[in-house]
């Protein structure tokens, strides 16, 4: 068993009774559940110097904020071109392997973003924010491909996936509804499920990508994607001509029966199961105020009625999640036995 089951296999046993609290805790310290002081030292390292690199990037970004007007354009150009070179040779010199490398790569991300920005400032390209954003992710990818940091390529994600909603926010025009049609809006969802499912793939096999934090952090942009898509089907289908968009639920109920599936059977994680819940509620609230208002029904039972089936909904999905975590305790029990 790893680590995390057989911690969970022994708080089982304690709570129900077979193990004294004295003996949880020593079975704890024997498994190296609880950090000793080497790993309490190597964590304080690593939030200092995170928290040291990210105070650092905000008094960079404050600087180009408050002396933008004193400054002459070659000079803001050459002096986030120097944050830049800096970045890239104390990365190179540190070697992306080590963690005072891959803060150096983040660094160079976001210094990257800031050179887009100052220079978009400076001479008025008249490129759209999605522009901006596309073009640091596009510029960022090789930093981000060497970098075997997790938190890293869920910022370069987290740019992608900006860039997407600025698209679809400022771009639904009668251009691009004439050349796209709906099918800008199955983009966000069909990105984010890919990119879970290729993580999901290398998990048992690259070391770095076997974190908690990551496929949590991509369900997440999923979920939005998905409630998205879904609550659009409600308010879109009756008012367009739109084919794609039909196929919404087809679409949503997909993601929502896999998420479901292999975070509930597979790899056993109540956080994607949450947010799975908190999806189709929000979906399933969209469907009634589209019926109720609809209708125009604007009075205060059609309020009452959605606070009911929103309460309602909540109670159903946390006692499932209860009832989830609950058989998976006894499955760990069973297995341990």
């Amino acid at each position: 068993m790893t680590p995390i089951t057989t911690r969970r296999y022994l708080e089982s046993l304690a709570r129900s009774g077979q193990l004294s609290a004295p003996g949880l805790e020593f079975a704890l310290k024997r498994i190296g559940a609880f950090p000793n002081s080497a790993q309490w030292l190597r964590f304080a390292d690593r939030l200092l110097l995170v928290a040291g690199t990210l105070l650092i990037l905000a008094g960079v970004l404050y600087f180009f904020a408050f002396n933008w007007n004193e400054l002459h354009r070659f000079t803001k150009i050459s002096l986030v071109v120097l944050l830049l070179f800096i970045s890239a040779s104390m990365m190179a010199y540190t070697g992306p392997a080590r963690a005072e490398g891959k803060v150096w790569l983040g660094a160079g991300v976001v210094f990257i973003g800031l050179l887009l920005a100052v220079v978009g400032q400076i001479y008025q390209t008249g490129a759209d924010t999605e522009s901006l954003f596309a073009g640091w992710a596009l510029l960022a990818l090789p930093w981000v491909s060497i970098s075997c940091a997790p938190w890293l390529w869920l910022f370069w994600l987290l740019l992608v996936n900006t860039a997407m909603a600025l698209f679809l926010v400022g771009r639904i025009d009668i251009l691009m509804v004439f050349f796209y049609s709906d099918a800008m809006f199955w983009g966000p969802l069909l990105f984010n499920a890919l990119a879970l499912s290729v993580w999901e793939f290398l998990w048992p096999r690259v070391d770095w990508m076997r974190v908690t934090y990551a496929p949590r952090f991509i369900v997440f942009l999923a979920a939005i994607a998905a409630t998205g898509l879904g609550a659009s089907w409600w308010f879109l289908t009756r008012r367009v001509e739109w084919q794609l968009i039909h196929f919404a639920p087809i679409g949503y109920l997909i993601w929502l029966s896999v998420t479901i599936w292999h975070y509930g059977k597979r790899r056993q994680d109540i956080v994607p199961l949450a947010l799975s819940a908190l999806s189709c509620i929000a979906v399933l609230t969209a469907g009634l105020i589209s019926t109720l208002f609809g209708s125009r029904h604007f009075d205060v039972v059609s309020f009452f009625v959605i606070g009911v089936a929103v309460a309602t909904m909540t109670a159903a999905a946390a006692a499932w999640l209860r009832l989830t975590s609950s058989r998976w305790s006894k499955i760990r029990e069973v297995r341990g036995a």
